[in-house]
């Protein structure tokens, strides 16, 4: 129907402005360079504009063993062994372009287009910024470039590359595709916009049509999917995320609420998916159908709702194949694409907020280039293609290569091409695992460091050995793997679709931005002794009641030879709690960080600090906290709220009545040998082998040691804190 409608509104804009308006381009005409005159294609070039590319492969090698050093015949070669899939011999090729002519624009632009295909924009820019620099007037250059501007979410510089190649060489295949592709919508868009403005009596509906197809025609403009539509926000939406458990400890990723018009089911949150992916029991359930026109193995739904957000006309992927572990099947995050999206897993919730308003813009203006906003500063630039988010990360500080941001994959992968590009080893490179459906899996056997966007991740081991080929074919590029949940989970992630901008949020990088400095304990030093700041549980508070206390669960787990120092650590309210200057409700989050870790034969060491927490009317408010106490997971041990007190009266826990009602046994888990309904410093419940002292590590925190070689609080282990007075102002 849209097309119909477009064909309409191109009536409209004709019948506004006359044939005079039809020939006018919505760019400026670029009369710097000379067109390239019409001529015949060699046999090989047809076959190339056919798409007959084995056969322009064939023709053009023949020419270049008669002229090897003819630099148009190698680009030619470069450009068609690059459709083929060969980049390996593309980049070869076009490295003998170079060599026959080191300041050749063409033999530049070729190497260019190598560097596109292999992942590495970056650096295709730097070569096609040496290619215009030789030659200004050649077409492919600013085609390139076009390419390199478009999934750097640049649209308008873009649309003037296109243009500009357009121009000087309007016969060029490639060129003539990718000009229209972008040129039609374009006009199509400022034409009708421009006809409803001048026709005041066109109809209510009419006009509503009408820009509905303009919409439409704007995601043709940029690399958003727009599965669905929404409405704006004027307010941040909270939405509540489920952690998925492989088992009592181990999270693999988490699922969101999603209203169907037949119930409710939870899908997984996956970064890497497109819109709604979902089994065919679920299509059939609520009666979705495919509509004419649409992809094959897709629904549309008239009606999705997440939350108090009402998403419309949605293109629903289907699988006929089930789902690991019996899954619904996916939410992409792109779905959000209008919004900012923030992943926020340490406290188990996505938050969208509007995105800031860009200054001097209609607001339905075309796509420009990526604007400076203040508000997004500290968002890091990523390239984004169709519903793919994709990362620059430096490998072991030797090679930057693209990974796809990938929350709905639970292990970060890695090709074996780029895998051995940046590891020493090369013998008995991987080891097989065997995976829950009886078959096997490679892992390397070595480990990766990943920096990204000013974060490293070290010694990052469990590294998969994968072939993302349909995520290539997808994208139109390589990509060197998928940055998994394993790497993500510990990780507050704002999504910025409409500008490609990411921010990875972390303990860790906020000290450094305020120049704090965090120390970490090394394998085989005795635990620092507390200073004189550090000695109320130490050696002073004794004994505290378990009504003064507050019990959060650890969102996730911890090991303290993986973590790192500054890496965030949430906590989740157990039960309600409330002191001066504060109410922590149940479910309430409490963050803190690792600000000591280490792992090895000689013991483990971590420890751990919390200082804010969201209290009643008041989100991450600064409070004094420390940990007096660790029990470990509902598999290890009962569970301390059993032995905590079971009413809440007033915001403080009646004692006397949960002492009559439980187990002395219980009690004595908190406190061997001491008063019922109490809770001694130090205590560690269900983690054999590990002791803990509070305040004896950096800045006051909670020091755990463990004769194993690291200390590990899996998914359900829960601390006992106490709240110190807050400092008067």
């Amino acid at each position: 129907m849209m097309f119909v409608e477009t064909r309409i509104f191109r009536y409209l804009r004709h019948a506004a402005f006359g044939c005079c308006f039809a020939g006018l381009s919505v760019y400026a005409q670029n009369s710097s360079c000379p067109a390239v005159s019409p001529h015949d294609l060699s046999p090989a070039d047809e076959a190339y504009a056919q798409g007959k590319y084995d056969a322009a492969e064939s023709l053009y090698m023949q020419a270049y063993l008669k002229k090897p050093r003819d630099v148009a015949i190698s680009s030619a070669m470069v450009r068609t062994l690059l459709h083929e899939g060969k980049v390996s011999d593309a980049e070869a090729m076009a490295k003998k372009a170079l060599e026959s002519d080191a300041k050749s624009a063409m033999a530049l632009t070729a190497m260019a287009e190598v560097q596109f295909q292999k992942g590495q924009p970056w650096l295709a820019l730097e070569t096609l910024d040496d290619a215009v620099k030789a030659d200004n007037c050649y077409a492919r250059a600013h085609l390139i470039r076009s390419r390199v501007f478009r999934i750097d979410s640049m649209y308008g510089s873009e649309r003037k590359e296109l243009q500009a190649a357009y121009e000087i060489d309007p016969e060029d295949a490639d060129i003539k595709r990718e000009w229209l592709r972008v040129d039609s919508p374009a006009k199509d868009i400022e034409g009708t916009e421009q006809a409803l403005v001048t026709m005041k009596d066109v109809d209510a509906d009419l006009r509503e049509k009408a820009m509905a197809s303009v919409h439409a025609l704007m995601g043709q403009l940029t690399e958003n999917s727009l599965t669905c539509k929404s409405n704006p926000i004027s307010a941040p939406v909270v939405l509540p995320l489920t952690p998925m458990m492989a088992d009592t400890k181990h999270a693999t990723g988490y699922r969101l609420e999603v209203g169907l018009p037949q119930g409710k089911t939870k899908l997984i949150v996956d970064t890497a998916a497109s819109g709604l992916y979902i089994t065919r029991a679920l299509v059939d359930a609520n009666g979705f159908q495919h509509r004419d026109g649409d992809p094959v193995n897709t629904v549309r739904a008239d009606s999705v709702h997440i939350g108090s957000l009402e998403f419309r006309d949605c293109l629903v992927g289907v699988s006929d194949v089930p789902f690991p572990d019996k899954e619904s099947g996916f939410v992409g995050t792109d779905i959000f694409a209008p919004y900012l999206v923030t992943l926020d897993f340490p406290a188990g919730r996505l938050e969208l907020a509007p995105l800031p308003a860009i200054a001097g813009e209609k607001e339905d203006a075309m796509p420009g280039d990526r604007p400076r906003i203040a508000a997004l500063a500290g968002y890091a630039p990523v390239y984004h293609r169709q519903q793919f988010l994709l990362v620059p990360i430096t490998l072991n500080k030797k090679e930057r290569r693209l990974f796809v941001l990938d929350t709905g994959m639970r292990m970060s992968t890695m090709t074996p091409g780029v895998a051995h590009a940046v590891s020493p080893t090369k013998v008995n490179f991987t080891n097989p695992i065997p995976t829950a459906n009886g078959g096997t899996v490679q892992i390397y056997r070595d480990n990766f460091e990943l920096q990204f966007a000013d974060l490293a991740v070290e010694n990052q081991g469990h590294i998969l050995d994968f072939d993302p080929a349909a995520i290539d074919e997808s994208a139109g590029f390589e990509v060197a793997g998928l940055m998994g949940f394993d790497v993500l989970h510990s990780m507050t992630i704002h999504m910025d679709y409409r500008d490609g901008l990411v921010k990875f949020e972390s303990a860790a990088a906020d000290a450094a931005a305020q120049g704090s400095m965090i120390s970490t304990v090394k394998p085989g030093v005795p635990p620092p002794v507390a200073d004189e700041a550090c000695d109320r549980y130490v050696d002073q508070a004794g004994d505290l009641p378990t009504n003064v206390t507050i019990e959060g669960q650890i969102v996730g787990w911890l090991e303290s030879g993986h973590a790192k120092v500054g890496q965030p650590v949430s906590l989740k309210m157990m039960h309600d709690w409330e002191g001066e200057g504060c109410e922590l409700p149940k479910g309430a989050m409490i963050y803190g960080s690792v600000v000591a870790s280490s792992g090895d034969k000689s013991g483990g060491r971590l420890a751990l600090m919390f200082d804010h927490g969201d209290c009643a009317g008041e989100k991450r408010k600064a409070l004094l906290l420390r940990v007096i106490g660790v029990v470990g997971p509902p598999a290890e041990r009962k569970a301390l709220h059993d032995a905590m007190p079971t009413q809440v009266s007033g915001g403080g826990r009646d004692i006397s009545q949960t002492a009559a009602a439980m187990d002395i046994k219980e009690d004595e888990n908190l406190n061997p040998g001491g008063a019922p309904a109490t809770v001694h410093p130090g205590i560690v419940v269900g983690l054999k082998g590990t002791t803990m002292t509070p305040e004896a590590g950096p800045q006051c925190s909670a020091l755990l040691s463990s004769v194993g070689h690291s200390v590990r609080l899996d998914v359900g282990s829960e601390l006992i804190l106490a709240m110190e007075k807050m400092p008067q102002p």
